[in-house]
């Protein structure tokens, strides 16, 4: 029966690593409440506007990698997206806003931002 040496452990390690890394540079963070991305990103240097999923499997993966799950997802359309309201999510900010910013959008208290941040820890 092979052993697991040190090799096995050092595969097991990058794999755990790769599965936890942020994509591109980009830390996704689920905001409280009310916040805009501004606020939620502040002290992890700044919201990235280029970030923002480009189809509801890009934003699947980003609730995936927050551990978060939504019972379902529909477009939304509104500026604050991608969000929740802690159950349903809508992932997708108006159609032709190429020239809209979304980072300081914010929604009801109600209505919980998933972050794009330009770093993964506070600052």
């Amino acid at each position: 029966r092979p052993r697991a040496g040190p090799s096995s452990d050092m595969r097991t390690a990058a794999l755990l690593a790769a599965l936890v890394a942020p994509v591109a540079g980009v830390t996704w963070i689920k905001g409280s409440g009310g916040a805009s991305c501004d606020t939620v990103c502040a002290a992890r240097d700044g919201c990235t506007e280029e970030a923002w999923p480009k189809s509801v499997e890009e934003f699947e993966e980003v609730t995936k990698t927050l551990g978060f799950a939504c019972v379902g997802t529909q477009e939304g359309g509104a500026k604050y997206d991608p969000s929740t309201d802690g159950r349903y999510c809508g992932w997708m900010g108006p159609e032709g806003d190429g020239d809209t910013t979304r980072c300081s959008e914010s929604g009801d208290g109600s209505t919980y931002r998933f972050c794009p941040c330009n770093a993964d820890k506070e600052l």
